[in-house]
């Protein structure tokens, strides 16, 4: 009755703590756009070559976790032929068809939050940010300009989500959010000029921005347009530094969920040795004011994944690239720093340093040590070239660096794993407790009493058989007493093996292998024993 009553607990327990949870769906949006603007602006701007490449990963990255991901990009030809069929998934990167995605999941977001889920929103733009003649910021569409009345009124108003992220990598993108200042300013003057941090101060004053406490913003620019695009990675530089953060190597605390301080440390370490002015994005981050610990991705979540696992600081600067050509990610990992790198199921990878390269192996866990790395050459080119290969994630990114960029803005950095109790670890036997000691003693009385039961259980048997052979009196009478005896002996010790077995096994600890942190604290993990009573 206790053990049903016990069982019954636990599940009327299960089923309401998973009902009280609320499950998360995403849904992304994400936007290329090569062209200039079609609208009159201050700048003569030129087409840009890899706003679309950039779209396409954010929406591989995204549709690996997201309930839908819609695709706003026109293609280009040398894109097409790498991801053959993805275009005829795409829309034109119009004000008309975003306002139609916008109207499809405000439906879709108000039915999941209906059965008690939180809609997450992500919001991606890669292209060309201008001003008008007026001096207002907009984002550069085929059709029109995104400007900051539309972003909030017409499509983050519109939407029931319970977070949105809005991932940014344009000119004068400060502008449409609503972060201004001297910093942005300055920028826009074309000069090349050092951010003070009296410059960062009034970045995030915003009446529009106030009003929405529930959306959190990643936005990239740099001085000049020969800086914003790199050919050798095909991307918008910001957004591979963005997108290499959050496949694993951002994580810098090792619980799989990458927060907004850990990405801006990332991208912030990635270019702290380039020289160049030209060459660096100056990035604005800043987390929803509801909640600055809600992550970005969580790593975990994501489909169709493999994931690459170790130290990796003996290969200093390191990028992986897929059979395709695509440039998958950069990273520098600091030293005692393990690292979780996710990598698309169905692709052959190859991870190159700055002079030696190995094909990653196949399977679902593969370690930094499987792969055989042979030595390659390396050509430079270009001073702009030449700043990002030779200084562009120079720089080790580890907890030491998150911790020392965390305390220079004043943010409120991830929390680390404490260091799990000797006594806890496989390798250290625990010491038995109280409860264990009684649970011991238990086991040893059931045992005792089973054993008592069954022998006199045996006696009481073999009595019965001497009364039923005899006919005389004396002997049948002894014979009935020894039964009588026996039996009621075999009885309660039947009982007592049965009760002491159940308190036993009621105060035995439960046991259970995890993986917890290391004493290290630095991400490492070991396998440990988790005790529950």
């Amino acid at each position: 009755m206790k053990v049903a009553l016990l069982t019954a607990l636990i599940v009327v327990t299960v089923l309401s703590s998973s009902s009280a949870k609320a499950e998360t769906v995403s849904y992304a949006i994400v936007i290329g756009n090569n062209q200039p603007p079609v609208e009159d602006a201050t700048e003569n701007l030129g087409p840009l070559r890899y706003a679309d490449d950039d779209a396409v990963r954010y929406h591989q990255l995204l549709s690996r976790f997201a309930t839908e991901t819609r695709l706003l990009a026109v293609l280009d030809a040398q894109t097409q032929r790498r991801y053959p069929g993805l275009a005829s998934a795409a829309a034109s990167p119009t004000l008309e068809n975003l306002r139609l995605v916008v109207a499809d999941y405000k439906k879709k977001m108000a039915a999941a939050k209906a059965r008690g889920e939180k809609p997450i929103l992500y919001l991606t733009f890669s292209g060309h940010g201008a001003l008008t003649k007026e001096g207002h910021a907009f984002l550069a569409l085929a059709d029109g300009g995104l400007s900051q009345e539309i972003l909030y009124d017409d499509i983050l108003a519109e939407l029931p989500t319970a977070y949105s992220h809005l991932l940014i990598d344009a000119c004068h993108a400060g502008g449409v959010v609503g972060v201004r200042g001297g910093f942005f300013d300055k920028e826009v003057e074309g000069k090349t000029a050092a951010v003070e941090e009296s410059d960062m101060l009034p970045l995030l004053q915003s009446r529009r921005i106030a009003r929405f406490p529930n959306v959190g913003f990643i936005l990239a620019t740099t001085v000049g347009q020969e800086a914003h695009e790199w050919s050798e990675i095909e991307s918008g530089v910001f957004t591979h530094e963005l997108i290499s953060g959050l496949l694993g190597p951002a994580d810098v605390n090792g619980d799989l969920k990458i927060e907004y301080t850990e990405v801006q440390a990332f991208v912030a370490s990635a270019n702290r040795n380039i020289k160049d002015p030209r060459a660096i994005p100056h990035v604005v981050a800043r987390p929803p004011a509801a909640n600055h610990g809600v992550p970005l991705v969580s790593l975990d979540s994501i489909r169709q994944a493999r994931m690459l696992k170790g130290d990796a600081a003996k290969l200093g600067h390191f990028y992986i690239e897929l059979d395709n050509g695509q440039r998958y990610l950069d990273a520098h990992v600091g030293e005692k720093t393990e690292v979780s790198i996710l990598l698309p199921s169905s692709r052959t990878t190859f991870l190159r340093t700055d002079t030696g390269e190995g094909k990653i192996p196949t399977g679902t866990l593969i370690a930094f040590n499987d792969i055989s790395i042979t030595t390659r050459s390396v050509a430079e080119r270009g001073s702009i070239a030449t700043s990002y290969r030779t200084a562009l994630f120079s720089s080790p990114y580890g907890k030491d660096y998150y911790q020392g960029f965390v305390d220079s803005i004043g943010a409120t950095g991830v929390r680390f794993p404490e260091p799990a109790p000797p006594e806890l670890r496989l390798d250290a036997a625990p010491s038995p407790s109280g409860h264990k000691k009684l649970s011991i003693g238990l086991f040893s009385v059931a045992g005792a009493s089973a054993l008592a039961s069954v022998t006199t259980g045996i006696l009481a048997y073999n009595a019965k058989q001497d009364f039923n052979d005899t006919d005389l009196q004396r002997p049948a009478h002894d014979a009935k007493e020894r039964y009588d005896r026996y039996r009621t002996i075999s009885i309660a010790t039947g009982v007592t093996a049965v009760a002491a077995g159940v308190a036993a096994w009621w105060l035995w600890p439960n046991s259970e292998t995890k993986i917890v942190p290391a004493t290290s604290g630095r991400g490492d993990y070991s396998l440990a024993v988790e005790v529950s009573w």
